[in-house]
């Protein structure tokens, strides 16, 4: 409907101002250039005027004044000459405007120079006419305006249709962000889209926007509680193998010691890999609890931890910055980033930059490194590394899905780089938000 409308109003004004206008009228000619035209004494262009040769005279009513001056003019007969009015000339108003110029007083030989004196003047302008003189052959020489009605129209249509560009300009401005405005605020509000999301896409705008917005919050929805109903599956399956687990672990204290040590083994790799499990169910189905807290000491905490259970971690720089972040989701995705470069490069070094409107916690070994076809599978769940990065080594591919996880619930995103001289940067890069509230440091003192 609304381009209907637009588009019968651009009618609507074209029509309008084609009406409105004048018929577009020949330019006025001079009789004394023609004659000099005629005579071949000037050129027709310079004088915006066209000279042509055709078979028949010029159709129209002959003025016999006007004919009989160009005839004395030239020195050919009069019955070879014929000056024709174009049929948008009024007959009667040129001979108002000879009367006005007072010379054309009575018909005789007295007044018939005073006539010619007046029909050729250089300065007199009459409305279009053709002056056509016939020679021996029988063809005629025209000389008329250069002028097209077709040009002319097409002009007149032109501006017709400028005009009603000008006027409906803002009209289509209007339509335009009507449009595109609802579009726009939709596809900002469908970027920052999440599972654990509960805000819904605003509804607003034309009516096909609005079933677009509810068919993509209905679609969410399903898709939401698809997701959450697997990852409830796979989160109380990790949760019941315990038992069959517990009960394992204390018949391996009555086999042989020899025995006894690969089941204990085999348990605690079993009992890790149901772990990262449910750590990837927590972080899938609870949305962020944020709180203002000093990354630099939950950086440094980390460290601690890793270097109480033996493994070689530094931290070499940590610039002091606070952020709302939900601490046990942070804290499991640098453990486990921090766990990866331990197993795999027997190292870790971490680091904390702030600035540029982001907050960087960086994870770097010394290791083989990831490959950068593999870098974007090895985000995904239960995606693992070949080579080193194989079972034997332990994990299921579930820690940097942890770790991505993470990032992405705090409007983060998690990058594997690779390092200076080889090995791997695993950069956790969140937005930098003002400080507020107790710090990490009040909570964990």
């Amino acid at each position: 409907m609304l381009t209907l409308s637009t588009l019968l109003v651009a009618q609507a004004v074209s029509f309008a101002v084609v009406w409105a206008l004048p018929s577009p009228a020949a330019p006025q000619m001079n009789l004394h250039q023609a004659v000099q035209v005629m005579a071949g004494e000037r050129a027709a262009a310079d004088l915006g005027l066209r000279r042509w040769r055709q078979a028949q005279p010029p159709a129209g009513r002959d003025n016999d004044w006007m004919s009989s001056v160009v005839a004395a003019r030239l020195g050919v007969p009069r019955a070879r000459v014929r000056t024709v009015w174009q049929r948008s000339t009024d007959p009667t108003a040129v001979q108002v405007q000879v009367i006005k110029q007072g010379q054309l007083l009575a018909s005789g030989p007295e007044q018939r120079a005073t006539v010619e004196e007046a029909l050729l003047l250089p300065g007199l302008l009459w409305p279009a006419f053709e002056l056509a003189v016939q020679h021996a052959d029988g063809q005629w020489t025209v000389v008329g305006a250069d002028y097209s009605a077709l040009l002319q129209w097409r002009r007149q249509v032109l501006l017709a249709l400028l005009a009603g560009a000008v006027l409906l300009a803002p009209l289509a401005a209007w339509l335009a962000l009507r449009v595109t405005g609802p579009l726009r605020r939709l596809a900002d509000a469908s970027a920052d889209l999440s599972l654990q999301s509960t805000a819904r896409l605003p509804v607003e705008g034309p009516r096909e926007v609005q079933v677009m917005a509810e068919a993509m919050n209905a679609a969410r929805e399903r898709l939401r509680d698809q997701a959450h109903e697997v990852t409830r599956m796979l989160a109380a399956v990790a949760h019941d193998l315990r038992t069959p687990l517990t009960g394992l672990r204390l018949r391996a204290d009555s086999a042989p010691p020899a025995q006894a040590e690969r089941m204990v083994a085999d348990i605690a790799r079993m009992t890790s890999m149901i772990d990262q499990v449910l750590d990837y169910a927590r972080g899938e189905l609870h949305p962020a609890q944020r709180h203002p807290t000093a990354l630099h000491l939950l950086l440094e905490e980390c460290a601690q931890h890793a270097q109480a259970r033996g493994a070689d971690v530094r931290l070499t720089h940590a610039a002091h910055a606070s952020l709302a972040v939900d601490v046990l989701q942070l804290r499991r995705a640098l453990d486990n980033l921090i766990d990866n470069a331990v197993r795999y490069a027997g190292a870790a070094e971490l680091r904390l930059e702030a600035g540029d409107g982001v907050v960087m916690l960086e994870v770097a070994d010394r290791g083989p490194g990831i490959a950068d076809a593999d870098k974007v599978r090895l985000l995904q769940p239960f995606q693992r590394h070949e080579g080193s990065r194989n079972r034997s080594t332990g994990g299921i591919g579930l820690g940097l899905a942890v770790a991505q996880g993470a990032a992405r619930q705090h409007g983060g995103e998690l990058h594997l780089l690779a390092r200076d001289g080889g090995g791997l940067v695993a950069r956790i890069c969140l937005p930098l938000a003002q400080p507020a509230g107790p710090s990490l440091a009040g909570r964990h003192a």
